[in-house]
């Protein structure tokens, strides 16, 4: 039989293979094994990118890297402001799928005419039985903080927000980075626990920001995510 290609052991390998750190490097080693690869592929490279973007790398030296020009590199990473497309998203439970629909109701209470991170963590505490608010309950973590802290750090609008709503480029990095969570864990799923993980590695948004300042540590979140899948699943084979 063979072993799942896990997302973790191709980042630990490109890693190992360039043990210098030049992120351009590890990119353009990143680009050769995932030729080999199938459905990580994507998820492998934009990890790189997203690496090589944090270490100042331009989007013409990543394009470089890759064999392909700038234009290229930014049409397949940067996201784009459109209607959401379902499709790299199907695996989404019904929960989830609820907060992303939840987020822009989040925006429009807000009077914001953009749905960001910030809005994505309040729809996340507005589903208590999902396992990503039960995971921050576990760090202390409550609704009431999380509104209170976003409406401080994304005060409200003063205007009516009516019709579509478009995702910001972070917002739809975390609900990328919520399937790349999933494929590192080996789910074939995606549940509101990924959501969680994918706000928690962007990092950069009002949401993971809110988030870590009331005292939400990544790692402690995935320890308790992990754990519950392995409860539920003892539960399981109880029954």
């Amino acid at each position: 039989m063979t072993t799942p290609i896990r997302l973790d052991d191709m980042i630990n390998l490109v890693a190992h293979l360039h043990p210098d750190g030049d992120p351009l490097a590890r990119l353009a080693e990143a680009v050769q094994q995932a030729d080999r690869l199938g459905e990580l592929s994507d998820h492998l490279v934009g990890h790189f990118v997203d690496q090589a973007r944090r270490a100042g790398a331009t989007w013409t030296d990543i394009g470089r890297s890759m064999g392909v020009t700038k234009q290229a590199a930014q049409k397949r990473f940067v996201p784009k402001d459109e209607p959401m497309d379902w499709g790299p998203f199907s695996r989404f439970t019904d929960r989830a799928r609820r907060v992303v629909a939840q987020s822009q109701t989040e925006a429009q209470t807000a009077g914001h005419g953009y749905i960001g991170t910030e809005h994505i963590a309040l729809a996340l505490m507005s589903q208590p039985e999902g396992l990503a608010a039960q995971a921050l309950a576990a760090q202390g973590v409550t609704e009431e903080q999380v509104r209170a802290a976003v409406k401080v750090a994304a005060p409200a609008g003063g205007e009516a927000v009516t019709g579509h709503i478009p995702f910001t480029p972070r917002a739809r990095k975390v609900l990328e980075l919520s399937v790349r969570e999933a494929l590192r864990l080996e789910h074939n799923f995606i549940g509101t626990e990924h959501v969680l993980l994918g706000l928690l590695a962007e990092g950069d948004g009002i949401g993971a920001k809110v988030l870590t300042g009331l005292g939400v540590q990544a790692a402690e979140a995935e320890r308790w995510i992990l754990a519950k899948f392995s409860e539920l699943q003892r539960e399981r084979q109880g029954e």
